[in-house]
């Protein structure tokens, strides 16, 4: 498995902030630059992080326990 230091800051920003425009902003990329980090991650640990509704987006139980395994470390 090959997690970059990006793609957990990314998922963590969209994680506390639950959009992805917010969570780009406050890492100074681009929204589909986070996406596709994210997109990459969730393809990299073969399950989804995130249930992506119109504007917002949750944890998915996954994602959650993911989290808090990555906050521990």
């Amino acid at each position: 498995m090959n997690i970059t230091l990006r793609q957990l800051r990314a998922f963590i920003a969209v994680a506390e902030l639950g959009q992805f425009n917010l969570a780009a902003r406050n890492l100074h990329l681009t929204q589909s630059a986070v996406s596709i980090l994210i997109r990459d991650l969730e393809s990299e640990i073969g399950v989804r992080l995130f249930d992506r509704h119109t504007r917002m987006v949750s944890l998915t139980l996954v994602g959650q326990e993911f989290c808090r395994r990555h906050e521990k470390s």
